[in-house]
């Protein structure tokens, strides 16, 4: 097995999983009925304990405060907090899946799943809309037995044409195309 490609199997198995533990994280986040602050007091934290984000150089931006951070949370519809999380993570495994393919060189022309993933990761790293010019996409582009065309251009691709179960169907396809 080649070892870029095994690789790459890798972080589709990897991206599978991060998918499916972002997606049960978001559940109690959006809940204003479940008591996620009583989960961080377990861990010490209050109300009023900071949420730490670690900046590049290693100092700390603690504008906000927990207890704020979860009301906020809870009074945005769960579904758009769910669905745009959802699909920046979606969007950001894409991302990397496709330059990994990209800069192993294994991109395949012949093949409508490579051809499908690069047309879906430049569509993610470009505002996550279709984009087709000079008569791209040149080469078959399929999603299992779905294909995209030049008429898509413009339209959304994560979240629109592309669900998320579609997404898992994405990784485990490529998971499986690079474990050959």
């Amino acid at each position: 097995m080649n070892t870029d490609g095994a690789r790459i199997a890798q972080m589709a198995a990897e991206f599978k999983v991060a998918f499916a533990g972002v997606n049960l994280a978001l559940v109690p986040l959006v809940d204003p009925a479940l008591p996620l602050l009583d989960v961080f007091k377990r861990y010490g934290q209050s109300a009023n304990s900071p949420v730490i984000v670690t900046r590049q150089d290693g100092t700390q931006h603690s504008s906000q405060r927990l207890g704020d951070v979860l009301r906020s949370a809870t009074a945005i519809p769960g579904a758009g907090l769910r669905g745009d999380a959802l699909a920046f993570t979606v969007m950001h495994g894409v991302t990397r899946l496709g330059d990994a393919i990209e800069q192993a060189g294994l991109r395949d022309k012949n093949s409508s799943l490579l051809e499908f993933t690069r047309h879906l990761r430049n569509a993610c790293a470009h505002g996550n809309r279709w984009h087709f010019r000079n008569g791209e996409p040149k080469n078959p582009a399929a999603l299992r037995e779905r294909m995209i065309d030049a008429s898509l251009h413009g339209s959304q691709a994560v979240n629109g044409w592309l669900g998320f179960g579609d997404y898992l169907d994405l990784l485990d396809d490529l998971s499986a195309h690079f474990r050959v």
